[in-house]
């Protein structure tokens, strides 16, 4: 289903049908990469609506690993992923532990670094 068809649903309210589709849509790997992440991105806004933090949290990570496996420079990686971690983060604080912020924190730490190279 495109993007903008499950933005439909998700402005309507639909979330359940709007993460089942985004799940199928980010983890098929005949889809590019990078849409791939746009998938990932909308699944945790998704489970965020709907109060799910760890999940939302735990997509925004999906995305990062999907970039991190890309061809991409590691400064473009980097610059892409950081906003991701931060999400993340911000999710794991309000449902998480603190294996979880301190692992995401430092992926954040290993990307800003990975876009200093």
């Amino acid at each position: 289903m495109p993007l903008q068809d499950i933005v439909v649903l998700i402005h309507n309210g639909e979330y359940g049908r709007a993460i089942s589709t985004l799940e199928t849509e980010a983890s098929n790997k005949d889809n590019p990469p990078l849409e791939r992440v746009e998938y990932y991105k909308w699944l945790a806004e998704c489970h965020e609506r709907v109060g799910d933090y760890q999940e939302s949290a735990n997509s925004l990570l999906e995305g990062v690993r999907v970039i991190l496996a890309t061809s991409l420079s590691g400064r473009a990686k980097a610059e892409q992923s950081v906003p991701l971690c931060d999400k993340a983060l911000e999710c794991f604080k309000q449902e998480g532990d603190s294996a979880d912020v301190l692992m995401t924190a430092r992926l954040k730490q290993y990307l800003i670094g990975l876009s200093r190279r």
